[in-house]
């Protein structure tokens, strides 16, 4: 079973509340009435086996824990408001660790006016990380998965692949960056939002499969690859977007809006903090199509490898060459 038929079967046995406003797999957070307001909720677990996620560095392991609890909400179109976490350390912790880890996780808090509630601590062999959050909606409505029948325009905030890149190459995971700004332009514009947590072609892939009658058609060459990444992957000789298959997410938002006139002031909005890499429209031939200079170089027809499914790093990172392989071709692009 995959992760998706897993969490199927698993909330199958659960009868759903009458104030959730959300199906699975339809938004980056829970959608829940509350006291007459819409909330987002959102609970995530991280470790370094599966997120990849180097522990070098406490501060900056912190950052990024909070970072991608609170992406969700972001992403939902919530404003983060109270947190939780359960942390499980290291056994060789030391106080400078534990010291160095909480202040990387307020400095993201402090950052949004969040507040840390509580949680609980256990001890481990390696660190395991789980964060809640949750927060009201802003605007009149939720960000969602679903996109409007509507020709719509796709856009990424930030560069791409660089947590996949560090994975692929051994070196210690960069900092996620909280969007706060461009959630705001994503609640004020977007018509529908997701994160990239788990990479760009899996965001792809979700928005595909909760809007299967729509046609996704992504511009590889309009991609922001982080830094390093065509060097890299000319280097060892596999394709550039191999980095944007891995689990290894970058947490960057993916939003669409309606068709912009080009130009106009919202399309300027926009573009000033998002670069337009796909469209997406109801379609008789749906599915995700892969262009490079305006020609198709393929088509996605199953979901990208997922750490989950393998054994350990070595064999995700086998599983993500070949499936970039079989669709970008053998080598540089």
């Amino acid at each position: 079973m995959n992760e998706y038929d897993i969490i199927r079967s698993m909330a199958g046995r659960f009868p759903r509340s009458r104030r959730q406003r959300n199906q699975l797999f339809t938004c980056d957070a829970e959608l829940i009435e509350i006291g007459g307001q819409l909330w987002g909720l959102t609970l995530d677990e991280f470790t370094p086996e599966e997120d990849l996620f180097s522990s070098e560095d406490p501060e900056l392991l912190g950052a990024n824990l909070a970072t991608a609890t609170l992406s969700d909400l972001l992403a939902a179109g919530a404003e983060p408001e109270f947190f939780m976490h359960a942390v499980s350390l290291p056994r060789q912790a030391d106080a400078a660790f534990i010291d160095r880890l909480c202040g990387g996780i307020k400095s993201v808090l402090d950052k949004v006016g969040c507040f840390l509630c509580g949680g609980d601590i256990g001890m481990a062999e390696t660190w395991r990380y789980c964060g809640f959050a949750m927060g009201r909606l802003l605007g009149d409505k939720p960000l969602t998965h679903i996109l409007p029948k509507e020709p719509q325009m796709l856009w990424v905030t930030g560069q791409l692949g660089d947590a996949n890149l560090a994975a692929l190459a051994g070196q210690p995971t960069p900092r996620f960056e909280l969007r706060l700004e461009e959630a705001g332009l994503a609640r004020r514009f977007g018509t529908a939002c997701i994160d990239t947590s788990d990479g760009f072609l899996n965001a792809i892939w979700l928005l595909h499969t909760v809007n299967p009658e729509m046609r996704i058609e992504v511009h590889c060459d309009r991609l922001p690859f982080a830094p390093g990444i065509p060097d890299f992957a000319a280097l060892k000789g596999f394709p550039k977007e191999a980095a944007l298959l891995g689990g290894a997410g970058e947490y960057e938002l993916l939003f669409s809006t309606p068709l912009f006139t080009p130009g106009s002031p919202n399309a300027q909005a926009v573009s000033a903090a998002a670069k337009l890499i796909a469209t997406a429209q109801s379609h008789d031939k749906p599915g995700v199509f892969l262009y490079r200079s305006s020609k198709p170089i393929g088509t996605m027809l199953e979901a990208p490898p997922c750490p989950r499914d393998a054994a350990n790093v070595a064999e995700h990172i086998q599983d993500v060459m070949q499936a970039a392989q079989k669709l970008f071709g053998p080598g540089p692009s």
